[in-house]
């Protein structure tokens, strides 16, 4: 009998082990789906349809305020003459159970009959929070939650700060010299970082829904603030100019998404062609843009994370209002002595300094790459 149950238990372990990484196979193809399409401020979502070891149906989440990943799911079924009564649904984010711009998606999946709900990590959404978990049980459908959880959860980094904190998420990245310049004079960008160095700020370009930097380096180098390598999106510039000081002519203003963020001091004349021209003004009191107010609107536009590639007085003034979340300093082997430093002076470093954690260390090219959270 002892030796029976001992087989009994190997062969469910087995049957456990099977399982799981038949669910992580799935839950992969959704993140896959998932990174397909970019409906913020709506999250990523991605979700797959399996019955009998086949993918029935799969899905993800194209606009905000258009059906979500899992009912798109069960419509590629419905398109395949296939019925998904019975099936496991894998999707990347707690299914919703309230009523919004479209109706809860834990009603269609009871309705439908899905048996089984993989889950990749609970939506911190305080309308969903775990609710749409307790509804799927509820209904008798079995549930799993965690699978590829870490992947998940990192896919979601940037909303889920936004439903905590409401604004956007920010990294503040700058290249410096050892003796932490950035430039060696205001009117003109100096090259400090390496080849390696440069490639990888593209990258975080890539990596965030928009690129902010003040009007000064827009008057100083007329960037056009693009992501120079391969992404699906390019992402959204966005300037800092309390009294509208750019010119019409400036490149940036090619990418007819540039937000710009001014204040109720800024050239009315320009102001008024701006709007006429299209561009998004973003107005904030006060004689110089308040920080915190316009990265509370950011989200509003589809912006859920900002990449700061500021100078001096833009670096400080993210510090000074709290809301930088992580660094990226790129270190190159160099020495100005004199120079534009990466901060204007500022109160924060006269009380106890800033301690970054979850810091990494790498080395890109010739530099030295710190990144760490605030």
């Amino acid at each position: 009998m002892y030796i029976k149950k001992m087989k009994q238990k190997k062969t469910e372990e087995k049957s456990t082990i099977e399982q799981e990484q038949f669910d992580e196979i799935y839950m992969e193809r959704a993140l896959l789906l998932a990174q397909k399409a970019y409906p913020a401020p709506n999250p990523q979502v991605g979700a797959v349809l399996v019955r009998d070891g086949k993918i029935i149906g799969e899905g993800y989440h194209t606009k905000a305020g258009e059906s979500h990943a899992e009912i798109n799911a069960l419509k590629d079924a419905e398109k395949r003459k296939i019925l998904p009564d019975g099936a496991t649904l894998y999707v990347t984010l707690e299914p919703c159970c309230h009523l919004g711009k479209t109706s809860p998606c834990v009603d269609a999946l009871v309705v439908e009959g899905i048996k089984r709900v993989v889950i990749g990590c609970i939506d911190q959404n305080y309308l969903v929070n775990g609710e749409g978990i307790m509804a799927l049980l509820h209904a008798g459908i079995s549930v799993n939650i965690g699978i590829l959880g870490k992947k998940c959860s990192a896919l979601y980094k940037h909303f889920f700060h936004v439903q905590k904190y409401k604004r956007s998420y920010v990294t503040l990245k700058s290249a410096i010299t050892l003796d932490a310049k950035i430039s060696i004079t205001p009117e003109k960008q100096t090259v400090i970082s390496s080849l390696e160095s440069r490639y990888r700020s593209h990258e975080l370009r890539k990596e965030h829904d928009a690129v902010l930097v003040g009007i000064g380096t827009v008057l100083a180098d007329n960037p056009q603030l693009s992501c120079r390598i391969h992404c699906n999106r390019q992402p959204t510039p966005v300037i800092l100019d309390s009294f509208l000081r750019i010119s019409p002519e400036a490149r940036v203003l090619q990418n007819q998404k540039t937000i710009i963020a001014t204040t109720y001091y800024a050239d009315k004349k320009k102001l008024s062609l701006l709007k006429k021209n299209g561009y998004r003004i973003i107005i904030t009191n006060g004689k110089k843009v308040d920080i915190v107010a316009l990265l509370r609107q950011l989200p509003n536009y589809g912006i859920l994370s900002v990449l700061v590639e500021g100078g001096a007085h833009v670096n400080a003034s993210f510090l000074e209002d709290n809301a930088v979340d992580h660094f990226c300093l790129f270190i190159a082997p160099k020495l100005f002595g004199k120079g534009v430093p990466l901060f204007k002076a500022t109160k924060v470093f006269r009380k106890n300094g800033i301690a970054l954690k979850n810091v990494v260390y790498r080395q890109t090219g010739t530099d030295i790459c710190v990144e760490g959270d605030v």
